[in-house]
């Protein structure tokens, strides 16, 4: 069975929990564990928080989201229209200089959620924005 739930929030960081609550409530209703639920809604903040910092430069927009549900995975697919970030933006200056830190486009963010995923892919389609997909596959 596939359900899919879209929900668009605006790119102000105060909506980035609605996001985060939208994909628990899913969630709980599958076989995910507790802290695969919790490393989801970490990613899922970490892109949002890349669209709202980046995408838009504090001119508004919005942030599009879309939870598509299987019966072994999730797809969870962020995306904006907005200028985007790019490799040398860093949301962690200070970790260039650990090498043990291996930072990934965008800097400690994508990191982070390519660690939390069992997939991930970044996008810049050709009119504009950037769109970020994760999969996770259920792991109880």
């Amino acid at each position: 069975m596939e359900e899919l739930v879209n929900l668009d929030i605006p790119a102000q960081a105060e909506y980035v929990v609605l996001g985060r609550l939208a994909l628990a409530g899913l969630l709980r209703r599958r076989r995910f564990s507790d802290d695969a639920v919790a490393d989801l809604k970490l990613a899922i903040t970490e892109a949002c928080s890349n669209s709202v910092r980046h995408a838009y430069d504090h001119d508004g927009g919005q942030v599009h989201l879309s939870f598509m549900l299987q019966d072994d995975r999730v797809v969870i697919r962020i995306r904006d229209e907005g200028a985007g970030f790019h490799e040398d933006d860093v949301d962690c200056p200070e970790c260039r200089a650990i090498p043990e830190i291996k930072l990934g486009e965008g800097g400690m963010g994508i990191s982070i959620i390519r660690a939390v995923v069992d997939e991930f892919s970044l996008e810049k389609p050709s009119e504009g924005g950037t769109v970020i997909v994760l999969t996770k596959r259920c792991d109880a």
